[in-house]
């Protein structure tokens, strides 16, 4: 469980504490940590937070998983405990808000889901002031009127990811665009976005990594298997399968590839790959918790970030890059604009094409020394959330200090 620091404890105990909205476009207990739940944390040291689980961007489908996933949203609504493979703690100062709206934000249903959402956050609607909405999604149904602070914190190019519906996060960002105090971009290309979109201060912060508890679990260059890692949400969405089968035939006999992580999280289905990738020799783990994902991550010797290019991948900022250079791991990815930035400057961190990219990562199979591990993690030690958790708290007091 977090809790505040000394100092902050101390000056919490003086000051009323800002109420923040925090309107996500996950479950709190969804399988995979991201941004949204890493700030849900760091910002809970200094405010009070109510985090809105997803209002459904993507329009669901008649398959298991998305009836599964809103029969468990209708439990949460209507106040049962379900139960969840993920189980991820509740930071201090925070409650978790399953509004029980339809997942279509067009005409008709726009004045019914405005008014679901409007009672799933009336207790921050009626909370004192400052009130701050702080979204990760631009389909907020006028909640920013209630606001003395708008926060737009964008991690994805949200309206190119398949099933989405573009008409809404498009409408969503219009009105946010003149509301918001400033918009948070994780990647250039989101960046280029929010400009253009018309937000009149952007500030850039790419995403970061949990490393202390990467760097913790470790193991030295001796304790290391020839082993190479994908962690991530298993989905054709996002990777590029020539690659990763490439690469799990190459690599097959000299170590082994691992996955880590669910099937096809945001849509769709990975079951006929995944059994490909295993009649290559990959073995997937399931979905495990960072601690698990640590332990695996601090055995192994290269990690992959095998992204296909495409109009959504562009504007990712993969924090798995930080969790690989964290465990010691030498990182190759694709050429997403994020990650080649970084390797101009991290010789840890190597990009390739389809051709080559299967034999890079089995140059990097080689043993290595201490020294090249620890070099890794220290390349990491300044991405962190630690720091970044300070960062958006000076941020929020900075914007309620000028709105006072």
């Amino acid at each position: 469980m977090v809790t505040a620091s000394v100092p902050e404890q101390a000056r919490l105990g003086e000051v009323s504490l800002p109420n923040v909205l925090m309107l996500g476009t996950a479950e709190w207990d969804s399988p995979i940590a991201t941004n949204q739940h890493y700030v849900a944390r760091e910002l809970s040291r200094s405010a009070n937070i109510t985090f809105v689980e997803s209002l459904g961007l993507r329009r669901p489908k008649l398959r298991r998983d998305d009836v599964v996933r809103m029969a468990s949203r209708v439990k949460r609504a209507i106040g049962e405990q379900t139960e969840t493979p993920a189980h991820r703690p509740r930071p201090v100062n925070a409650q978790i808000v399953s509004p029980l709206v339809l997942p279509v934000h067009r005409a008709p249903t726009l004045p019914l889901n405005r008014a679901l959402l409007r009672r799933a956050t009336s207790a921050w609607l009626r909370s004192p002031h400052p009130r701050v909405l702080w979204t990760f999604t631009p389909v907020t149904y006028g909640l920013e009127a209630s606001a003395d602070v708008v926060i737009y914190h964008c991690v994805d190019l949200l309206a190119t990811f398949p099933g989405v519906d573009g008409v809404a996060v498009g409408r969503g960002e219009k009105t946010l665009s003149s509301a918001t105090s400033v918009a948070i971009a994780t990647s250039q290309a989101v960046h280029e976005h929010l400009v253009a979109a018309g937000f009149p201060r952007v500030e850039l912060l790419q995403n970061v990594a949990d490393v202390s508890v990467f760097t913790a679990a470790s193991r030295p260059a001796a304790e290391r298997r020839p082993a190479v890692l994908f962690s991530g949400n298993l989905t054709v969405h996002k990777l590029d399968m020539p690659i990763l089968e490439a690469v799990a035939t190459a690599v097959r006999g000299r170590g082994e590839l691992l996955l880590a992580g669910p099937l096809a999280a945001g849509g769709g289905s990975f079951d006929a790959e995944l059994r490909r990738l295993e009649e290559l020799g990959a073995r997937h783990l399931g979905v495990l918790t960072p601690a698990q994902l640590a332990e695996v991550a601090g055995t192994c010797a290269v990690g992959l970030i095998p992204y296909s290019i495409n109009d959504y991948t562009r504007g990712v900022s993969p924090l798995k890059c930080f969790e690989y250079l964290s465990s010691g791991l030498s990182v190759v990815s694709t050429g997403l604009p994020s990650v080649t930035e970084l390797a101009r400057t991290n010789p840890h961190v190597t990009m390739a094409t389809g051709d080559d990219f299967a034999q890079r990562v089995v140059e990097l199979l080689e043993p290595v020394s201490d020294d090249v591990v620890t070099d890794r993690m220290t390349s990491a030690a300044e991405n962190g959330w630690e720091g970044r958790g300070a960062v958006l708290r000076e941020l929020l007091q900075a914007e309620l200090t000028s709105e006072r």
